[in-house]
C-alpha cells in the first residue's frame, strides 16, 4: 500500500511542476541586395526578435560570427540590444578584403543574462573584390586595344606596298 501510495503522489507531483519554457522567436533576413557582397564592403542582415512573455524591458547580448564553409571564423562582432516584446533591427559586418569567393554563414547567438540562449543562422555569398573585377575589365580593355593597334600597323605596312 506504501508503493501505491509513493508512486501516486510522485506522480501528482510531476503533473503538478510547472516547467519553465520560453517563446523566444528570431529569425535573421539577408536582404536580396546582400545576398552577393564584395569582400571588403558592408554586409548587412535585419535581425526580427519576438518575446511574446517578456513583460518589461530585457538587454539581450547578440554574437555576429562570419564562417566560411569549413567553420573557419572570417569576422565577428558584439551587441547589446533592449526588447521588450518585440524589436526588429538592421545591423551589419565588414566583410575582410582577403576574403575568397564563395558560400559564408552569418550565425546570431542571442543570450540574455538569465540563461536564455538562442541560435539563428543564414547564408550569402561573397564575391571578389570590386577592384579585382575592374582590373580584370582593364587588362581586357588594354588587350583589345593593343590588339587593334598591331592590326592598324600590318593594315598600315601591308596596305601601303600595294599601292
Amino acid at each position: 500500500m506504501k508503493k501505491i501510495f509513493s508512486l501516486f503522489f510522485i506522480l501528482l507531483i510531476s503533473f503538478t511542476i510547472i516547467q519553465n519554457v520560453s517563446s523566444l522567436s528570431v529569425v535573421v533576413y539577408v536582404p536580396e541586395k546582400y545576398t552577393d557582397v564584395n569582400a571588403g564592403d558592408r554586409f548587412y542582415f535585419q535581425i526580427e526578435v519576438k518575446y511574446p512573455e517578456n513583460p518589461r524591458r530585457k538587454d539581450l547580448r547578440l554574437e555576429y560570427e562570419i564562417k566560411d564553409l569549413d567553420g573557419n571564423l572570417v569576422s565577428q562582432s558584439k551587441a547589446l540590444k533592449a526588447v521588450e516584446t518585440q524589436a526588429s533591427f538592421i545591423d551589419f559586418l565588414v566583410i575582410p578584403e582577403s576574403v575568397k569567393s564563395g558560400l559564408y554563414t552569418i550565425n546570431i547567438k542571442i543570450e540574455d543574462y538569465e540563461g536564455l540562449s538562442e541560435e539563428v543562422s543564414a547564408s550569402f555569398n561573397v564575391v571578389g573584390k570590386q577592384t579585382d573585377q575592374m582590373k580584370l575589365y582593364l587588362f581586357i580593355l588594354v588587350g583589345v586595344v593593343i590588339f587593334l593597334g598591331i592590326l592598324v600597323v600590318i593594315q598600315l605596312f601591308h596596305g601601303g606596298k600595294k599601292r
